[in-house]
């Protein structure tokens, strides 16, 4: 099997009509393991929400993965080194794409001046950030439309 270029760039408010489908699929197919689909349901809605990630990039700092033109995977931080959003679409896990994405926010981090970087993690992205050096500060459960979900209290110390 071929594996298509992998283009990191960085995100632009422009990615929010691509990005709400890779976060849709990221959770409804991408955590079906993890999580119960009523949980899915309350995270991500039964459908694209296109409207509310029409702006959603504007003043968002973070990096976009691209293969054949079509958005894969993005990840954000801010100047605090708090990583917001990071989802890569089920159709190209296992190919490195959140590596790569990593990679450039954990730059974007250091440029920043940032010493402590957090997260809050779902489970099925905790152990990607275990394989990136980060250590579990704590679990948590969020409530998203009256369901409730475990995630993790994230960080890493960068130097």
């Amino acid at each position: 099997m071929t594996r298509n270029i992998v283009k990191i760039r960085p995100l632009e408010p422009a990615d929010g009509a691509q990005a709400v489908q890779v976060f849709f699929d990221a959770i409804h197919r991408g955590t079906a393991d993890v999580y119960s689909a009523e949980q899915r349901q309350a995270w991500a809605g039964t459908s694209p929400d296109t409207d509310g990630w029409r702006n959603r990039f504007v003043g968002v700092q973070g990096f976009a993965a691209e293969t054949a033109g079509q958005l894969v995977g993005f990840m954000t931080i801010d100047e605090t080194g708090y990583i917001d959003l990071a989802f890569v679409s089920p159709d190209a896990m296992g190919q490195g794409i959140g590596r790569k994405l990593y990679d450039a926010v954990e730059d974007r981090a250091r440029a920043f001046g940032v010493k402590h970087a957090t997260t809050q993690a779902s489970k099925k992205a905790r152990p990607f950030f275990e394989r990136m050096g980060w250590s579990v500060d704590c679990a948590q459960t969020v409530e998203k439309g009256g369901v409730t979900l475990t995630n993790y209290k994230m960080s890493k110390a960068l130097s």
